[in-house]
């Protein structure tokens, strides 16, 4: 099994993910922006970037609609959201920009190294069991010295008393968007989902991993309950 291969979504559950994700993540369309603009200032006009999990394709339309002259790399395992992706991009001209990959990254071709790459709310799904450092070395030997990773994770420690009431404001902000059958649904699924999906780390553990996947100056943009968002920068070459 690759660091990555515990992530795995049919059709329907593509379909879904991208419509429940907006109501489940605080902040979410901001959180997108924040790490485009965070691009955007480090980047030139002609940049190679890799998108890893790169879902549905709203991130890659958003980097491609924004930026024409940049290269975009998504992979991704599932394929119906490799189909649903290449589908959008078509449909908005964008196709040229962007090689998707259906696979993981120790699978992806090999392509010039990138000037930068994301990890968008991914490494959460990953078992810290050598997994999650696995993926971001895998990243790491895609880059070019100097890259940039723009990585936003689930995170925080649940032995600490703050874990729980974070948790269950995030569940009744969730659950408050949502119409009486799905709110229905999700209370079923939500702490399931929490217990058995979700590998929580500390953010000092993120740092200690992104360090010691050959990344540093890590600094953190993005904080919403459990959510976070961090930059650093690839220097281990």
């Amino acid at each position: 099994m690759t660091a990555e291969a515990k992530i795995e979504f049919d059709r329907n559950r593509a379909n879904q993910y991208n419509l429940d994700i907006r109501k489940a993540i605080p902040g979410y369309e901001a959180l997108h922006n924040m790490a485009q603009s965070l691009l955007q200032t480090s980047l030139t006009a002609s940049a190679r970037l890799l998108i890893v999990g790169s879902g549905t394709g709203m991130e890659i339309i958003n980097y491609a609609e924004q930026e024409p002259g940049w290269l975009l790399t998504g992979v991704d395992p599932a394929a119906e959201m490799i189909a649903i992706a290449k589908q959008e991009l078509a449909n908005q001209g964008l196709l040229e920009q962007v090689n998707l990959h259906t696979g993981y990254l120790d699978t992806l071709p090999e392509t010039e190294p990138m000037d930068a790459a994301t990890l968008m709310l991914v490494m959460h799904f990953i078992p810290d069991d050598g997994s999650k450092l696995q993926l971001l070395k895998n990243i790491a030997q895609r880059l070019k010295p100097g890259a940039d990773l723009i990585l936003a994770d689930l995170y925080g420690d649940k032995s600490r008393p703050y874990f729980a009431k974070l948790i269950q404001a995030w569940q009744a902000l969730y659950f408050n968007q949502l119409d009486d059958e799905s709110r229905t649904k999700a209370e079923e699924n939500f702490q399931t989902s929490i217990n058995n999906s979700i590998y929580f780390i500390t953010e000092a553990r993120i740092t200690e991993l992104l360090n010691a996947a050959g990344f540093s100056q890590v600094t953190k943009f993005y904080n919403a309950f459990l959510f976070g968002a961090w930059t650093a920068k690839f220097t281990n070459g």
